[in-house]
């Protein structure tokens, strides 16, 4: 159908904002006259005009009597801009086809059909349900938290003796860095922290730099970490056990947070509390393979990105992607649900959403 064909090029141009316009949501918009395409747009960063509007910009007197498709009920709210119901009013859109309702947009549709719009919803919800899922959480005041794992072919994100330079391609690489730019923090552990010593950066002149999150315990890391670039801001997670805090830690940019380890590592959800009450909304966690343990099995993760390199480590003493306990049963295993591939150089980069109980 013409309808589905007009609403996927919407979801399509909706993705096109990914990393820009949170905390809105992404939302493409189309419109058609006479079987063809006179206008397109999407939100493009935060701020800025919704979709609707930068479409009916596009499409200008070709507008009137047209069809307009868009991934999210227009709306009828006054906010940083007017609301996208009267604009599509004033041009003399025929038809509104949505694919998803916003119960943050005070009745957008009932003002259109006030008006002599017929509007329409539900067209490719499904679809259109996965480029919100952030924006959703928000509403609820929950954090997106996603885990970032570069391992090989037979699992492993280092070897026995905890080398891991290079698993993944440097096209891998330029890739996660530019992921971390469109989350609000990047988390390690320990052990990540003191081996690999990362900057966790985007290393990008233009990109935004995410907030570092380190969980270090006993408060081990040397002065000379990179984590400590006080470029960016870190925040260290400790034990709230321990007594002396090293005094190269208390300089700008550094934030301590105390929390009991012990009960962090069977709920994670602890730690994402403690980030989500400093409005920090967007969480990715980076590693190393018992953080990522204890966040999976946490029910706190939403999305997962595997980088798997075509290389094989081996050994029983190298150091899996995932750590911790394990299941007992297969049963009990978590599953994945939504999962695409892609081909990055020569890593395969599997991503999906991680199905909580």
């Amino acid at each position: 159908m013409n309808n589905e064909k007009y609403m996927k090029i919407a979801i399509k141009l909706a993705s096109k904002g990914k990393g820009e316009v949170y905390t809105n949501p992404l939302v493409g918009c189309v419109i058609v006259k006479d079987n063809k395409i006179v206008g397109k747009g999407w939100h493009q960063y935060f701020g800025g005009n919704h979709a609707e509007i930068n479409a009916l910009i596009d499409a200008g007197e070709n507008a009137k009597g047209a069809d307009l498709y868009v991934t999210l009920e227009p709306c009828n709210s006054y906010g940083k801009k007017s609301p996208c119901t009267l604009a599509i009013i004033k041009a003399g859109i025929k038809n509104v086809y949505y694919a998803m309702s916003d119960s943050n947009v005070s009745c957008g549709k009932e003002v259109l059909k006030k008006n002599g719009v017929r509007v329409f919803g539900g067209l490719l919800k499904k679809q259109a349900r996965i480029l919100v899922k952030d924006y959703l959480k928000y509403l609820k005041n929950k954090p997106k938290v996603s885990i970032k794992v570069g391992m090989t072919l037979d699992g492993k994100i280092a070897t026995c003796k905890y080398d891991s330079k290079w698993i993944t391609s440097e096209k891998s690489r330029a890739f996660v860095h530019k992921m971390r730019s469109q989350y609000d923090a990047v988390l390690v552990g320990t052990n990540t922290a003191l081996k690999d010593n990362p900057f966790l950066k985007t290393h990008s002149k233009t990109l935004r730099n995410p907030i570092r999150v380190v969980i270090d315990a006993k408060l081990e890391l040397p002065n000379s970490s990179h984590l400590f670039d006080t470029t960016v801001p870190t925040i260290i997670i400790y034990n709230s056990n321990v007594a002396n805090i090293p005094s190269y830690l208390n300089k700008k940019g550094i934030i301590l947070i105390p929390v009991d380890i012990n009960m962090a590592k069977k709920d994670f959800g602890i730690i994402i509390k403690k980030l989500n009450s400093l409005s920090i909304k967007r969480i990715l966690i980076e590693g190393g393979s018992e953080v990522i343990a204890s966040a999976l099995f946490s029910n706190v993760i939403d999305d997962v990105y595997f980088f798997i390199a075509p290389k094989i480590i081996g050994g029983k003493f190298a150091v899996p992607s995932v750590g911790g306990q394990g299941v007992e049963k297969i049963c009990e295993s978590l599953l994945v649900k939504n999962m695409k591939t892609r081909k990055i150089d020569s890593d395969l980069l599997i991503t999906g959403s991680i199905v909580n109980k």
